[in-house]
């Protein structure tokens, strides 16, 4: 008996182990893609993140007033971003920056202040292929906004982690067969960076292109919330010019992930986003390929506005 409450006390008074920070509120905004039935389309991406009282700002569009219009029209409130990330240094993701910084920062000096890129974001004028990004990088930095370089995953808020640079662990080319870049290389965006949610239904993670491939992508994100089943996948995938076996595949991984709700865009491509709905067995309902002023909000799924609907 004695040994029996000796060991009950030394289990009630044991430290309980910490549990993993989770995200209770999460509403993430779709202000640049492709289809638009208010605001503006366009070939770029931006998303609005809300967080438990949090906003984000992820990726900037790709034409300099996008996304500065597009949140006027839907009434989409801006103010009080001091964090962007760009999930890589395309100019299609990153062409509204200096707009947004400006016209933010007129009202807050810190909005847009912390510019969050993955490791090899200024490696791309090296490589040939992105000879802006030495001027993109003094231009941001004369704003007055300072960049933030993730080597590898880091938790940015409870429960919203940044991959930094995805792991490469499928054989995925998300491009065009034969889609060079203008030095000769083929597309491997080494800087690709999603943004993973831990919420306790399953992780949700937002890309900007999916150049890391999309299961890739997947794989990292799930890791990082512990194993957990995908609930959402939202943004770009990349998948446009992939031949249906390989969307097939693509489907087959996702659906196994467990994703319940896909709000794609941009350079997923519409064909290979019915596909993609196909292969996992989500509805209309579950999976669309999103207007501008989309939304995925935790709790409620998505509402891909009517054009898309």
């Amino acid at each position: 008996m004695t040994r029996l409450l000796i060991a009950l006390a030394v289990l009630l008074l044991a430290p309980l182990p910490a549990l993993a920070a989770q995200v209770g509120k999460l509403k993430v905004t779709v202000l640049s893609t492709m289809m638009a039935d208010q605001g503006i389309g366009e070939w770029g991406y931006a998303a609005l993140v809300e967080v438990d009282g949090r906003k984000i700002l992820y990726d900037t569009g790709a034409r300099p007033e996008t996304v500065l219009a597009n949140a006027r029209d839907l009434k989409v409130d801006l103010t009080g971003i001091e964090d962007v990330v760009l999930s890589h240094h395309h100019g299609d993701h990153t062409g509204g920056f200096l707009v947004l910084r400006k016209a933010l920062a007129a009202g807050n000096p810190k909005a847009l202040s912390r510019v969050h890129v993955a490791e090899g974001f200024f490696e791309g004028g090296s490589q040939g292929f992105r000879p802006e990004t030495a001027t993109f990088k003094a231009a941001v930095e004369a704003s007055g906004a300072t960049f933030v370089v993730h080597k590898s995953a880091e938790e940015l808020l409870p429960g919203v982690w940044l991959t930094g640079p995805v792991p490469r662990e499928t054989d995925e080319k998300n491009f065009p067969v034969g889609w060079k870049l203008a030095s000769g290389a083929e597309d491997n965006v080494p800087e690709d960076m999603a943004m993973v949610f831990d919420t306790a239904d399953g992780v949700v993670a937002l890309t900007g292109c999916g150049h890391a491939g999309v299961i890739n992508i997947a794989r990292r994100a799930r890791a990082l919330a512990g194993g957990k089943p995908m609930l959402a996948l939202i943004g770009g995938l990349h998948t446009f010019g992939l031949n249906d076996a390989r969307l097939d595949w693509t489907g087959a991984e996702l659906k196994t992930a467990g994703v319940k709700f896909m709000l794609l865009g941009h350079c997923t491509g519409i064909e290979a986003t019915m596909r993609l709905r196909t292969a996992t067995g989500l509805t209309r309902r579950t999976a669309a390929y999103g207007a501008t002023g989309a939304t995925f909000e935790l709790g409620s799924g998505i509402n891909a506005r009517a054009i898309a609907g």
